[in-house]
């Protein structure tokens, strides 16, 4: 993982709230458009992180 990158992924797992998550899923998006595609390795922790924030919303009712 690009040190770049993981300084806007790191500690993704420990936040508590949905806000904070999706402002690291968006500012990682911005950095892709700028620095080019994913490394494996950062694709998957996206993929995680998109997968966290469904299941929170989820959870809060947002789907229904």
């Amino acid at each position: 993982m690009r040190p770049e990158f993981e300084e806007i992924v790191s500690g993704w797992m420990l936040i508590s709230g949905m806000e904070d998550l999706t402002d690291r899923i968006e500012r990682s998006a911005k950095w892709v458009k700028e620095n080019g595609p994913l490394e494996p390795d950062e694709e998957a922790t996206v993929k995680l992180m998109i997968q966290a924030q469904i299941a929170s919303g989820v959870e809060r009712g947002d789907f229904f």
